[in-house]
């Protein structure tokens, strides 16, 4: 009885004792994360290290008859492996574009629409430019051109938005959306006046340049003017100056790029030219000069410091350079000679007598006595002075003493 009852006992341990080995513990677990964790990153270091491959769009595969140009040797496989056959017609490398904030980075520049025509295919010009740098998607152009407008430009475009809705507008390829600026700030009275313009337009001085850069401004508005090539070559060589116009014409360039060129060449030579002619007038003016000086003068001898003679001096009767240093030995005053003195010949100016000058004239001399009277026949009291001591002063009554003001002066008396 007892071994019967003790072999069920030991089958149910047993059993147990299976099972608790059939399970995985957390140590377990965690040593074949790390371990699938350590394989893992020797393949994850290399793919990143890879360069990319451009990714391919699927496209539907036309059957063949003949399976045997297939890779697998089979027609029914719709990929090829990129390593080892040529891209078909139908598969493209995918272009992602670029988000708004790279788009950004390119720096385009904000268009309000109140700056004119020239300005309007300035600005389509440039962002066209920062679409191609930032290798916009076609989808995202409109989107992020559109929103470089601002004032007057962003009134319109809201305008377009609501009449359009925002889907429709957003789904314009970039000819529609450039089209449909031009017709917005180009207006025809405009293009009328750049026709006028772009006719009338002639170059100035010597600015070639200047005159090149305004011609194509204008040739951009008014493209109906400027086409086919040969009639933009006509237009611009009319508009230089006769001095390189013939030149240039008699030339045919056959290309605008040929035609400006030439005229730059030709400009920068007739600038030097001129400069030379200038130059060459100026030292003509200056030899001239020179001749027509020396030829009134005597030249003297070689070896002799000075080339001509000098000039005639009215002081001492002599040529000498430089300051007349003759006295007269009569007076001994400088200036003039003895001869010349009138100190030694002694004439009166008034009475045109010999003896005394003029200031010395007795002709001219006043009676004494008449200086004495007055206009009224009265004659003129002498003035006197009167000194008077402290002492004498208070012995006389009727001198008066003391202090007072006189115009702002003290006095004491």
């Amino acid at each position: 009885m007892e071994n019967a009852n003790s072999e069920p006992v030991n089958e149910v341990n047993q059993s147990e004792q299976n099972q608790e080995d059939q399970y995985i513990t957390r140590q377990d677990i965690e040593h074949f994360i790390a371990q699938g964790i350590a394989n893992a990153i020797p393949e994850i270091v290399a793919a990143v290290q890879k360069p990319a491959e451009p990714q391919l769009i699927p496209s539907k595969r036309i059957p063949e008859d003949n399976g045997s140009n297939s890779i697998n040797g089979g027609g029914n496989h719709d990929y090829h492996d990129p390593q080892q056959a040529p891209l078909p017609k139908k598969m493209k490398a995918a272009t992602p574009g670029c988000t708004y904030k790279e788009f950004l980075a390119c720096k385009p520049a904000e268009f309000a629409g109140n700056e004119g025509a020239t300005a309007t295919l300035r600005w389509l010009e440039k962002t066209e430019a920062v679409i191609a740098i930032s290798k916009c998607a076609e989808e995202d152009q409109v989107m992020y051109a559109s929103n470089l407008f601002k004032e007057g430009a962003l009134e319109w475009w809201n305008t377009v938005l609501q009449a359009k809705g925002r889907r429709m507008a957003y789904a314009m390829n970039w000819e529609e959306f450039k089209s449909l600026v031009e017709r917005k700030f180009c207006p025809e009275y405009e293009k009328e006046q750049m026709a006028n313009k772009f006719l009338s337009h002639r170059m100035i001085g010597v600015d070639c340049r200047g005159y090149t850069s305004t011609f194509f401004e204008y040739a951009r508005v008014v493209p109906s003017l400027a086409s086919p090539e040969p009639v933009l070559i006509s237009c611009y060589i009319w508009g230089l100056i006769g001095e390189i116009r013939n030149i240039v014409k008699a030339a045919r360039p056959r290309t605008i790029d040929d035609a400006v060129e030439l005229a730059n060449t030709l400009t920068d030579e007739l600038v030097r030219t001129r400069e030379e002619d200038r130059k060459k007038e100026l030292a003509q003016k200056i030899t001239q000069g020179f001749r027509v000086g020396n030829s009134n003068n005597k030249f003297k001898k070689k070896g002799t410091g000075q080339s001509s003679s000098p000039p005639f001096c009215r002081n001492c009767k002599k040529k000498h350079y430089g300051h007349c240093n003759i006295f007269c030995n009569f007076c001994k005053a400088k200036g003039h000679r003895e001869e010349d003195c009138r100190r030694k010949t002694r004439v009166c100016y008034n009475c045109r007598e010999t003896g005394h000058f003029q200031y010395e004239c007795p002709k001219l001399a006043k009676p004494a006595d008449s200086r004495a009277k007055t206009t009224e026949g009265t004659t003129k009291k002498n003035a006197r002075a009167f000194q008077l001591t402290t002492q004498e002063a208070e012995l006389i009554p009727d001198v008066i003493a003391g202090t007072f003001l006189d115009s702002g002066y003290v006095l004491s008396t």
